[in-house]
C-alpha cells in the first residue's frame, strides 16, 4: 500500500506540472551563475550535446580574436560571442526550437541602450539593464553580468532578441544557457512509465494475496 500511496503521489505531482494553470505564470529574471551547461554558439544559432538548440538570425558573432567585457580574448565558452547589430534597431535574435523555461547569458558591457526581448507562449517582455537592477550601465569595458530568466507556470520563452538603440553594435552576449520544455512524447512516455509501475505493484499484491489464501 505503501509503493501505491507513493506512485498516486508521484502521478499527482506529474500531473500538476503538465496541466498547470496559466494565471500564475510568470517570468522572473534573476542575477548570477548559469543555471546550467554552456552551449555552443556559431552563426547558425546555439547547439549543444544533443544538436542545434536555437536557431540565429541577424547580429554578428565575433570569436576569440576579440576581448569580451572584462574576459581576455578567447575567454567566453567556445570562443564565440554575439553582438547585436551592426544598424540600430537591428535585432540578433534566437530562435528556440523547442521552448525552454530557463534562459542564462552572460552580457558584456551593459548599457543604457541595450534592450532584450524575450518572446513566450503568452507575452512579449522586454528588459532593460536597469529594469534588471545591473549595478553598471555605462558600456564599461570592464564589466560583464550574468542574468538568468526562469518560466514558470505554464509559461515557457520561445525566443529572446537583443537590439541596441546606436548604429554600433554594441550589445555582445555569450555563454548561453538553456533548459528545454519536455516534448509531449516525453510526458506521454512518463506516463506510461508511472501505468506499467502501477500495474506491476497491483500484480505483485495479488500473487501475494493469493499465496497467503
Amino acid at each position: 500500500m505503501r509503493h501505491m500511496r507513493q506512485l498516486r503521489l508521484a502521478l499527482y505531482a506529474t500531473a500538476a506540472v503538465f496541466v498547470s494553470s496559466h494565471a500564475s505564470a510568470a517570468v522572473t529574471p534573476t542575477l548570477g551563475g548559469a543555471s546550467g551547461n554552456y552551449l555552443t554558439l556559431s552563426a547558425t544559432g546555439l547547439s549543444g550535446a544533443n544538436g542545434q538548440v536555437a536557431t540565429l538570425t541577424g547580429g554578428r558573432i565575433y570569436n576569440s580574436d576579440q576581448p569580451f567585457a572584462d574576459i581576455p580574448k578567447g575567454g567566453v565558452f567556445g570562443g564565440n560571442f554575439l553582438a547585436a547589430g551592426p544598424t540600430a534597431g537591428q535585432p540578433a535574435t534566437l530562435t528556440f526550437l523547442q521552448a525552454v523555461t530557463n534562459l542564462g547569458f552572460l552580457w558584456g558591457s551593459p548599457d543604457t541602450y541595450n534592450s532584450l526581448t524575450l518572446v513566450t507562449n503568452q507575452r512579449s517582455i522586454t528588459y532593460t539593464a536597469q529594469s534588471l537592477g545591473f549595478t553598471t550601465t555605462d558600456g564599461n569595458q570592464n564589466v560583464s553580468q550574468y542574468v538568468n530568466f526562469a518560466a514558470t507556470a505554464g509559461e515557457t520563452i520561445t525566443s529572446v532578441s537583443f537590439s541596441n538603440s546606436q548604429a554600433i553594435d554594441a550589445f555582445e552576449v555569450a555563454n548561453f544557457a538553456v533548459t528545454a520544455v519536455p516534448e509531449p512524447t516525453t510526458w506521454a512516455l512518463m506516463f506510461v512509465g508511472f501505468g506499467m509501475v502501477a500495474g506491476a505493484a497491483r500484480y505483485r499484491r495479488r500473487n501475494v494475496a493469493a499465496t497467503y489464501a
